[in-house]
């Protein structure tokens, strides 16, 4: 929830998660419309058929009049089904358009809000955002489950978009349709058309592969999945382990019920343009048409072949799905010490096959071994000659490491002159804690000294003291909750 102690960055985000996934007065988010969606689906269904027999069945009566005047009554009713009938439909359309628009504009919202003029300014931008989200998540308390929840969405879209770009750019995408709109130059330039918002890329593949991880789950807010989720009380937890004879077919179902939402509850935009009954108009909806169904068709197959992926596209989903579970998990049992392995186990799917080698590859060149908004414990560089004495916090808040395990950080506290707070430096292994050989050298450090730095931490912070005084990480939510601390970037 966006609060006035969140500089404005914070709160573009805290809104952006509000829209997609939070519970409001009015049922207005993204998820809220698919759960009133799929609770009236076949209600609405039903009432189109009827109203479809009562005008087969009226039509049927005119036929059979057996005079002018039962023949001119006989076709009063029939006009009247036929306008409930349009009426109905309609009004269905209208609803189904308004949930359509309501989705690009945050698929806009968030094109917007993590990428630039360049392929630098989109890093960082989109650096703001992984960061930003992770450290509104709590990390322990009973909110964490569903604050992760809330948050992935986002997270998914915004770093789908970072690897689909890799894997543009390493030439493994195999999609020509997606290809053919890809050019390095032009990639985050402005729109050629001055009164459009998005680029070309932005509209026809960017767009619609956001879509696609927003949607990913979208299933999951039907009343049946709902129901095994939470029991027909309401009693269970949501986020509890499942059996795999319950969680196979949940999978299965959420995917049938996501499919059916895209095609039956989203669809296509409509051409607004008023007919004038010209030649240019019918080439102007045909090529409207023509993008709609396109774009349409790629969120579609994005969403099918994520379920087991052969090529590059699919496997953007997949990857990045496999990655935010971890990253954001939602397990009983959340852990903050195994965020680093969460490439490595995108790694682990590749190598058995669940995902495309170079999306997992190129998932490690954007994010390495420390997501954003990690806390890394760092010792000084010439530890290794000596017993160390002191120890920093630095914040990792950059995409793209040279080495994998080697973040791009922010420091937060100062370790020495060469290492000052709100300096941003690269992340040594040899320095950093998360590390066996290093946390062992520091080991040997007198536990007073141990905890004399940890209370000068704690007091410069102006937070409770680290519960160990040897930390391998530590948990930035509580320094990065005051709005004077939430820009972790270079100006």
């Amino acid at each position: 929830m966006t609060t006035p102690s969140d500089n404005a960055f914070t709160q573009s985000v805290n809104a952006l998660v509000a829209k997609i996934n939070a519970a409001t007065q009015t049922k207005s988010s993204l998820f809220e419309q698919a759960e009133i969606y799929f609770q009236g689906a076949q209600s609405q269904q039903r009432v189109i058929q009827q109203l479809t027999r009562v005008v087969k069945e009226k039509h049927k009566d005119l036929d059979s009049a057996k005079n002018d005047i039962q023949k001119n009554h006989l076709r009063e009713l029939h006009n009247n089904a036929k306008k409930e009938l349009k009426d109905e439909t309609v009004k269905q359309a209208r609803q189904r358009y308004a949930r359509l628009k309501y989705l690009n504009q945050i698929c806009t919202d968030i094109i917007q809000l993590c990428e630039g003029r360049d392929w630098q300014e989109t890093q960082q931008k989109s650096a703001k955002v992984l960061t930003t989200l992770l450290l509104l998540c709590p990390h322990e308390g009973n909110n964490v489950a569903p604050a992760h929840q809330r948050c992935k969405p986002l997270y998914k879209a915004v770093l789908s978009l970072r690897l689909l770009d890799q894997l543009l750019t390493s030439e493994d995408v195999e999609n020509q349709y997606v290809v053919s709109r890809f050019h390095s130059s032009s990639r985050f330039s402005a729109p050629s058309n001055k009164s459009a918002v998005l680029n070309l890329f932005q509209r026809d593949v960017a767009r619609p592969l956001v879509s696609a991880a927003l949607l990913q789950d979208i299933g999951m807010q039907h009343p049946e999945i709902q129901r095994l989720l939470k029991g027909s009380d309401g009693s269970f937890n949501p986020f509890r382990v499942l059996e795999k004879d319950v969680r196979i077919p949940l999978l299965i179902m959420n995917h049938e019920q996501t499919m059916d939402y895209v095609s039956l509850g989203l669809g296509t935009e409509e051409y607004d343009e008023e007919n004038d009954d010209s030649p240019e108009y019918v080439q102007r909806k045909a090529h409207f048409d023509k993008n709609e169904n396109n774009r349409y068709r790629l969120t579609q197959s994005m969403l099918n072949d994520a379920i087991k992926p052969k090529e590059a596209l699919g496997s953007t989903l997949k990857a990045v799905q496999i990655y935010t579970s971890i990253v954001l998990s939602t397990k009983p049992k959340f852990n903050v010490a195994d965020l680093p392995k969460a490439s490595k186990v995108v790694l682990h799917s590749a190598q058995k096959g669940a995902l495309t080698l170079s999306s997992a590859n190129g998932l490690l060149k954007i994010v390495g071994h420390f997501p954003m908004g990690y806390g890394v414990v760092f010792g000084p560089a010439d530890a290794q000659s000596m017993v160390p004495t002191n120890y920093a916090y630095a914040v990792v808040n950059t995409l793209n490491p040279k080495h994998a395990n080697e973040p791009h950080c922010r420091i937060i506290t100062t370790l020495d002159t060469h290492h000052r707070t709100g300096k941003q430096f690269t992340l040594p292994q040899q320095q950093n804690l998360y590390f066996e050989p290093v946390y062992q050298l520091f080991s040997k450090t007198p536990a007073a000294t141990l905890k004399a730095v940890a209370e000068k931490i704690a007091t410069t912070l102006d937070q409770p003291k680290n519960q160990e005084t040897l930390p391998t990480y530590w948990t930035v939510q509580g320094y990065f909750h005051f709005k004077k601390q939430q820009n972790l970037w270079p100006q």
